[in-house]
């Protein structure tokens, strides 16, 4: 029976939040973000049927619209994006062992298919967003285009942290005026955010494809838009390990590792096909005894809650690669 690797790509495989960088390229675009990210989090956290985290990638998508942005624009922010450290070696590793990888992420395929290839992934091992934007552009109603920006203006006016104001601003232009434009709540419903269980059902498709049980795989995941699938996978048996995770992932990793080098999760994963999760368990124990202070820090979660301790652990870390995207869920 074989094994798969599956990574979400911004946090474990590059330090760059596409979508946010794009919308700060925008007048005020990194505070209209950061809004609509923490909207995202209240619907995720409420439990709104048929959505799921991460479908703040389909909030931003009528802003992106307004504002004019088009599919170079994606392009030219994706270049910027660097790796995170050590993610080429990883990946190359784990080909060298025979284990396949795959990219499972909420980006937009622009983005996400441009990493890949740096990582020497095909294209068909990449599930993500599908974002047709120039197409889109030419049929968006001139007034439409002027009610977002002024839907905009007001999120703005809302503080990030007043989650009632941004919710009932949020819930009133995304599901009670926005189906009322026809062409604009069209264009809406198109987009299918690869987050949540969308995640889960790629894995499981992979998984399928590299002839993999859900109990000889590897999850590697670091936020809200994660959580899903490494519940899934711990649920299952298998190796959900969480990189300088938020509070969101933390509580469904089996493992979890605080690095500023994504090679630090291989001896995890050796481990793991090696002798299964015992193995992971008795190598943590040995790694942890010969952690330098900065790291890195290996945590066994399969029987504990992470804790605050272990949280502001991997927030340090994760402010440290991923700067100020690293505050978003």
């Amino acid at each position: 029976m074989s094994f798969l690797v599956a990574f979400d790509l911004e946090g474990p495989l590059s330090p760059q939040d596409n979508a946010y960088e794009i919308m700060g390229r925008l007048p005020q675009g990194y505070e209209l973000f950061e809004r609509l990210s923490r909207y995202d989090d209240l619907l995720t956290l409420e439990g709104r049927p048929d959505y799921e985290p991460g479908d703040t990638l389909a909030l931003i998508v009528p802003f992106l619209l307004a504002y004019g942005v088009k599919e170079e624009d994606i392009w030219a922010v994706s270049r910027t994006a660097f790796l995170t450290p050590g993610a080429k070696e990883t990946v190359a590793e784990l080909a060298a062992l025979g284990l396949p990888s795959c990219i499972i992420s909420t980006s937009y395929c622009q983005h996400a298919c441009r990493v890949a290839r740096e990582l020497g992934l095909p294209e068909d091992r990449v599930a993500c967003t599908h974002l047709p934007l120039d197409t889109w552009q030419d049929e968006l109603p001139p007034e439409d285009r002027e009610w977002i920006l002024e839907v905009a203006r007001s999120f703005l006016g809302v503080p990030l942290e007043d989650d009632e104001a941004l919710k009932r601003l949020g819930d009133n232009f995304f599901w009670e005026e926005m189906p009322r434009r026809a062409k604009l709540g069209k264009l809406f419903g198109l987009v299918r955010v690869v987050g949540g269980t969308r995640k889960t059902e790629a894995l499981t498709d992979f998984a399928r494809r590299a002839g993999a049980s859900l109990d000889r795989v590897v999850a590697v995941g670091d936020s809200i838009t994660d959580f899903h699938m490494l519940r899934t996978v711990r649920e299952a048996g298998g190796l959900s390990l969480v990189f300088n995770g938020n509070a969101y992932s933390l509580p469904y990793g089996t493992c979890a590792v605080a690095s500023s080098n994504l090679t630090a999760i291989l001896p995890l994963i050796k481990a793991f096909v090696q002798g299964g999760l015992t193995a992971v368990e008795r190598k943590i124990g040995e790694l942890s005894r010969s952690s330098g202070e900065e790291g890195p820090f290996y945590h066994w979660l399969l029987d504990r809650s992470p804790g605050e301790e272990i949280i502001s652990l991997h927030a340090r870390f994760r402010a440290r690669l991923r700067g100020r995207a690293a505050q978003l869920g």
